[in-house]
C-alpha cells in the first residue's frame, strides 16, 4: 500500500502556531522514517485553528529538516496568485532541494471575503488551464516558444522542476488533469461509490485518449481521506470526538481558535442539527483500530482502483498524530 500524508499543521487547543509548525517538522521527520512517500501541506486561509495559510513556507521549512521524503502543496490555489511568481518560489525550492518538490494545484475559492482579498484590484481573473501552461512555460527554460511573456524568465534557472498535481472533485478537473497528462487527487468526503467510481474511470479513459502511455506516463489516481485510529477504541473514540467538533465549527462564522481538546469536545452539548451534521460526516473519515483501518483503506484502493492513499492525520495532539503515522505504516507493511 502506497502512503502519504496531508498536514493542516493544526493548531491545538492550549498551544500556538510556533509549536504547530515544529511538531509538523516532528510529524514530516517521522513519516520519512516509516517510509511514506510524500508529506503534503494544504492551503487554509482565515481558518485560525491550523497554520497553513501559506504553504509554500512551509514546505521550505519541512524541507530543511528532511532528507529524501517529497514534499508538496497540497495544494496551491492557483488563481488566486500570479503563475511567475509562484514559479519563482517553486523554483527556489527545487534548487534548495531538486527532485523532491511535488506541486499540488487546485482552484478553490475559499470564503467569500479571502477571495476577494486575495484577488483585489484584479480585473479578471486566470484560468487555472492556461495557468498550468504557464507554469510549464517558466520550468522549461525554453523561451523560444510564442508566450505572452517570452523576454522575462523565472529564476533562478534551474534543470529541475516539481511533479505536478492536480486537486480536484468533478470531472472539469478530472478532464484538465486527463489534458495535462498529470496526476489527479481526490479528496474522499464519503461520495456514493458510484460517482467516485466514475470520476476516476473518467479521468483514466480520458488520460488514456489523449496521451502517449509509457511505463513513466500513465494516469495516477491519490486518495485522500480523514484517517483516525489508535490503540484503544476508547482512545480512537475520543479522537473522534474532536475530530467531528472542529470538522462542525470550522466554516461557521463563530469557528474554534484552535482545534478543540478532547475534554472540550466531550463537553459540548449539540443541538439536534447539528447531531445531523457529525452523523453526515462520520462518511469523510477511516477510523478504528488499526488492523481495521489497514482492511478499510485496502478496500478504498481496491473499490476504486487508486494507486495512493494520502492519509490526513488530522486528530488531536502530538503524541496522537506520530502515534497515528506510526500504526498506520506498521498495519501497511
Amino acid at each position: 500500500m502506497k502512503l502519504s500524508i496531508l498536514d493542516y499543521v493544526p493548531i491545538f487547543e492550549n498551544s500556538n502556531a510556533h509549536d504547530a509548525f515544529k511538531h509538523s517538522i516532528t510529524l514530516a521527520q517521522t513519516a520519512e522514517k516509516l517510509g511514506y512517500t510524500r508529506f503534503w501541506v494544504a492551503e487554509h486561509h482565515n481558518v485560525f485553528s491550523v497554520a497553513s495559510s501559506a504553504p509554500e513556507i512551509v514546505m521550505m521549512m519541512l524541507l530543511e529538516h528532511t532528507q529524501t521524503i517529497k514534499i508538496g502543496s497540497g495544494g496551491v490555489m492557483l488563481p488566486h496568485y500570479s503563475a511567475y511568481k509562484v514559479a519563482e518560489q517553486f523554483k527556489i525550492m527545487s534548487a534548495c532541494h531538486p527532485h523532491r518538490i511535488d506541486m499540488g494545484l487546485g482552484r478553490s475559492p475559499s470564503f467569500k471575503q479571502v477571495n476577494e482579498a486575495l484577488n483585489e484590484y484584479k480585473n479578471k481573473k486566470p484560468t487555472l488551464d492556461n495557468q498550468i501552461d504557464d507554469l510549464r512555460h517558466y520550468f522549461s527554460n525554453q523561451y523560444d516558444e510564442p508566450h505572452r511573456y517570452m523576454s522575462i524568465y523565472a529564476t533562478p534557472q534551474i534543470d529541475d522542476s516539481p511533479d505536478m498535481f492536480i486537486l480536484g472533485m468533478s470531472e472539469r478537473s478530472a478532464e484538465l488533469a486527463a489534458q495535462k497528462g498529470l496526476p489527479f487527487v481526490i479528496a474522499y468526503m464519503g461520495q456514493p461509490q458510484d460517482k467516485l467510481n466514475h470520476l476516476i474511470s473518467y479521468y483514466r479513459h480520458r488520460y488514456n485518449q489523449l496521451n502517449d502511455i509509457s511505463e513513466s506516463k500513465k494516469p495516477y489516481v491519490i486518495l485522500s481521506t480523514f484517517v483516525v485510529t489508535a490503540q484503544t477504541s476508547n482512545k480512537v473514540a475520543d479522537l473522534l470526538d474532536a475530530l467531528h467538533l472542529w470538522l462542525l465549527r470550522i466554516n461557521y462564522l463563530n469557528q474554534p481558535k484552535s482545534y478543540p481538546s478532547i475534554i472540550t469536545a466531550q463537553h459540548r452539548h449539540y443541538t439536534s442539527s447539528e447531531l445531523k451534521k457529525i452523523e453526515q460526516n462520520k462518511r469523510r473519515v477511516i477510523s478504528g483500530l488499526p488492523n481495521e483501518v489497514r482492511i478499510k483503506l485496502t478496500q478504498l484502493i481496491e473499490t476504486y482502483h487508486v494507486d495512493e492513499i494520502m492519509i490526513m492525520p488530522h486528530v488531536f495532539g502530538e503524541d496522537a498524530r506520530l502515534e497515528l503515522i506510526q500504526l498506520i505504516a506498521n498495519t501497511s507493511q
